[in-house]
């Protein structure tokens, strides 16, 4: 499927750009298989390894308990310095989100790194609480990875990926680690990645459109279109 980033990141990034409800509407059918895909861009044009996206529909991140925490995706990323599985939750939140801000696609240096901050703090305190939500689950230890066979040697790692423009000041990039002041859960730290501030390092860099799998996403859309004609 080919993405126009300029047009994506107006969409989800600037307000005025939708009408209520737009948005939601849209992350819904696509928003976790469009981070994931994204993520997987970057991987594969970035740091060379090959990643293979579980289909959600047959395996995905949970305790084996009756009552537990569950992700959204495994995500194995394939290098030759060794294999990783992410145990992996997506954000969608957009600049619609609750607390979230415009981000113009011309915001550069400071101002985006300023913007990228607020919307950094408005969950910190979330992934920092002792007490278990829907951010910091992904500190738990999801043991459904035994289900996959994989026959490969690889380390576990959590990634948190978000769709908006997002990361603590000091930090220069769009995919870096981050550690909790406290360990409360199984990990104390897991791995953040922001499709946004990726989108536009590739914008910047004179990219203007990528190529991404996103099956169950196209399946959606398919089926919309033969349901409904405009």
């Amino acid at each position: 499927m080919k993405i126009n980033i300029k047009e994506l990141l107006e969409y989800f990034d600037l307000k005025e750009s939708t009408n209520y409800g737009d948005t939601t509407a849209a992350i819904s059918v696509v928003g976790e298989d469009l981070c994931a895909a994204i993520f997987k861009h970057y991987c594969e044009q970035e740091r060379g390894s090959k990643v293979d996206i579980i289909d959600p529909n047959e395996h995905i991140p949970v305790q084996m308990k009756k009552i537990g925490r569950r992700l959204d995706r495994w995500i194995l990323e394939k290098r030759v310095e060794g294999n990783i599985l992410y145990q992996t939750e997506i954000k969608n939140w957009c600049s619609r989100a609750i607390g979230g801000v415009n981000v113009p696609l011309d915001s550069n240096g400071g101002m985006l790194g300023e913007l990228s901050e607020i919307n950094w703090l408005h969950h910190i305190s979330d992934m920092e609480s002792k007490i278990g939500n829907g951010v910091n689950k992904v500190f738990v230890d999801m043991v459904s990875g035994k289900n996959l066979k994989l026959i490969d040697m690889y380390s576990k790692e959590p990634l948190l990926i978000f769709w908006d423009s997002r990361k603590p000041k000091k930090e220069k990039t769009f995919f870096f680690k981050y550690n909790v002041p406290e360990k409360y859960f199984y990990y104390n730290y897991c791995w953040v990645f922001s499709c946004s501030l990726y989108l536009r390092h590739l914008y910047k860099g004179g990219s203007f459109e990528i190529i991404v799998d996103m099956a169950n996403a196209e399946r959606r859309l398919k089926q919309l279109n033969q349901i409904f004609k405009i």
